[in-house]
């Protein structure tokens, strides 16, 4: 989880952790402001001084986490030089970013859709990241100016997004790291049209 250095030592962590852990197990409509309390062992008055509601607490973790695993995408893509390995990039930034933190990246995965209409118009998300890495392989001719990159960055972040859930419903077995470099290489061929 990430947090501002200067809660690390308040009761915010503890309410953080135990909001994620519930809102993945059973759902932000199911889990009350009482919940999270006991379960983080704190006052529901001391939840209230953070935030006025579960529907924003989730939000922030949401916003605070998606924005963070952004910029992570973004330096994981960047270490290669041309397409390909950008592509290797975000699959190994995915599966880092899942095996690294299952509930923060179940608890993206899981409520991303219901509040993207919530999140500022000026957030970078992970398909700016992708779309960026797209843009400058067309300018590398890497791939053609005509490529529809909108639907490439969709494909590119739904094959990834539906690892990570076939991760989580055990429908793929092992560490996902191990496994991107063969996810690398797929992506490369599906964008390539090979």
């Amino acid at each position: 989880m990430i947090l501002d250095e200067s809660k690390q030592d308040t009761k915010l962590p503890a309410i953080l952790n135990a909001a994620i852990r519930l809102f993945v197990e059973n759902g932000v409509a199911s889990t009350t402001i009482r919940d999270i309390a006991k379960a983080a062992k704190v006052a529901e008055g001391t939840l209230y001084r953070h935030y006025d509601s579960k529907e924003e607490l989730a939000r922030d973790i949401l916003q605070t986490n998606l924005a963070t695993f952004s910029d992570f995408l973004d330096r994981g893509a960047r270490t290669k030089p041309n397409l390909a390995g950008r592509l290797e990039g975000i699959a190994r930034a995915f599966a880092e970013a899942y095996e690294e933190n299952q509930d923060v990246a179940r608890f993206i995965l899981f409520s991303h859709a219901a509040e993207m209409g919530r999140l500022p118009k000026s957030m970078r998300l992970p398909r700016h990241v992708v779309l960026d890495i797209l843009k400058e392989a067309v300018a590398a001719r890497e791939l053609p100016a005509s490529a529809d990159l909108d639907l490439l960055q969709a494909m590119i972040i739904g094959a990834c997004s539906r690892l990570l859930l076939a991760k989580a419903y055990g429908e793929v077995k092992g560490d996902l790291r191990e496994k991107a470099p063969e996810m690398g290489r797929r992506l490369a061929r599906l964008v390539e049209g090979r």
